[in-house]
């Protein structure tokens, strides 16, 4: 609108780093509060703290694993209604639930997301991203919606919006991992113990999800009824362990015990293999 080609030289203008108010840091914030006539607190909701290897927002804490913070993905139409019939262009923004990678299509509109790979280092200037689809915009805004049920896509939105707890057994986990474990959980119940989740596309990731949403939304018992056959499992070694017993589910939490929830979610399939393996060996670091 003001004839400048970012953000970053934009904000420059007003005594503010772009890319410093991008990363959450809470000088910058503070100029752009004060700049915009809005007290620093009522911004917090929007606000995203970019760390080395984590991001926070008011609905949780994601490791990078599970953002994609290096492409702009959008709802097409979400953006053509920002910018009107006009194309002003500065009135898009990108919403925080589009960089999560367990977020496959709009919750408004029902169309998948759709993506710009730009310069890693202006991923996150959604309307400099944004001017290298703006062609594309009215075609992909006119894109088929989706009837697939996407349960717990609409869960994870919940809880980023702040809306009210659905009452199930996920809810007493921190929102990455439950999310994550959801996600396993469905892989291994349609793939067995060793799922190629490297080979997984976003059909399959989607599909997955369902299933194992499915399962966790009827509480704790349906998660341990569904581990049962996988605890049938024949071996001539007198040690147990997860790992040997449920493969690539336990694998996965293992790896992250540094992130929030996922120890209680490894003591969860612990305490249900214990029934069937009273002398099962931990894996967990003391």
């Amino acid at each position: 609108m003001n004839g400048m080609e970012s953000a970053t030289e934009f904000a420059s203008h007003f005594g503010f780093n772009f890319g410093r108010l991008v990363d959450g840091y809470q000088a910058d914030i503070g100029v752009f509060s004060r700049l915009v006539g809005s007290p620093q607190g009522n911004l917090e909701t929007g606000v995203v703290i970019q760390t080395k290897g984590f991001v926070k927002t008011s609905g949780g804490t994601f490791s990078r694993e599970f953002l994609d913070t290096d492409r702009c993905r959008f709802c097409p139409t979400c953006v053509a209604t920002d910018v009107g019939p006009t194309y002003r262009l500065h009135r898009a923004y990108g919403r925080v639930e589009w960089m999560l990678k367990f977020i496959h299509t709009c919750p408004d509109h029902g169309i998948g997301l759709s993506k710009v790979s730009g310069h890693r280092l202006k991923a996150a200037d959604f309307s400099a991203q944004l001017r290298t689809r703006l062609d594309d915009l009215e075609r992909l805004a006119r894109k088929q919606s989706s009837r697939r049920p996407m349960r717990l896509q609409n869960y994870v939105i919940n809880r980023l919006r702040g809306g009210e707890p659905e009452g199930i057994w996920l809810d007493e986990f921190p929102l990455q991992a439950a999310a994550h474990f959801t996600q396993l959980l469905g892989a291994m119940s349609r793939d067995g113990r060793e799922p190629d989740l490297e080979e997984f596309e976003d059909k399959d990731w989607i599909e997955v999800a369902e299933i194992g949403f499915d399962i966790v939304s009827r509480g704790r018992q349906a998660v341990e009824t569904t581990l049962e056959p996988f605890f049938d499992f024949k071996t001539v070694r007198r040690k147990v362990s997860l790992s040997m017993l449920l493969g690539r589910l336990p694998v996965e939490l293992l790896q992250r015990l540094e992130q929030p929830g996922y120890r209680d979610l490894i003591k969860v399939l612990e305490n249900a293999a214990r029934w069937r393996y009273p002398t099962l060996i931990s894996e967990l670091p003391n």
